[in-house]
């Protein structure tokens, strides 16, 4: 088969046979700049079956964590979230919300149709904040795009500690503390 050849990708990978020689590399990645494709040549030789290219997308998605969710609520510092593929695993380096709530994620997919999913997940929030740590996924059709994520405060819980021989009898002063498990 004469070049060029067309090598379909799914899920990071694809087969063709290619014949030894040397070729330019080009891209056509939806949401990616294929500008970008690296290396843009490559030299196929006998012996040597695998080749790996990487090419670079350019958006911005911020999560912008509040105690409420909402654009005016009260920003949480501190929640960490990580990029994933649609089976959850974490790809990456963390990105935590900061002063005013955002955490971001730099270069990631967009375009205005054809985008592919972009899933992350909430793996930690402030101390005293409760978070949903189930995969989130969107298809950015901007190069920057801002979600609103809820890190709700604790509910405030009642404990109450009485005399294991005497039912009822409150104990007057003392501490239990809750560790995680």
């Amino acid at each position: 088969m004469p070049s060029p050849y067309v090598v379909n990708i799914i899920d990071g990978e694809g087969s063709s046979r290619i014949l030894n020689g040397s070729y330019a590399v080009t891209a056509d990645v939806g949401g990616y700049n294929n500008a970008s494709i690296d290396p843009n040549t490559q030299v196929i030789s006998a012996g040597t079956d695998t080749y790996d290219f990487e090419v670079a997308a350019t958006g911005t998605l911020t999560l912008h964590v509040t105690e409420e969710g909402t654009s005016g609520g009260t920003a949480v510092v501190g929640a960490t979230f990580v990029r994933c593929d649609s089976a959850g695993t974490a790809y990456g380096s963390p990105v935590v919300s900061v002063a005013g709530g955002n955490a971001e994620f730099p270069f990631v997919p967009f375009a205005a149709t054809g985008a592919p999913t972009i899933y992350y997940r909430q793996t930690l929030s402030a101390d005293d904040h409760e978070f949903d740590a189930t995969l989130k996924n969107l298809t950015m059709t901007a190069s920057t795009e801002t979600v609103e994520v809820a890190n709700p405060l604790a509910a405030l819980r009642t404990i109450n500690l009485t005399d294991a021989n005497y039912a009822g009898l409150p104990i007057e002063t003392g501490d239990l503390t809750f560790t995680a498990n």
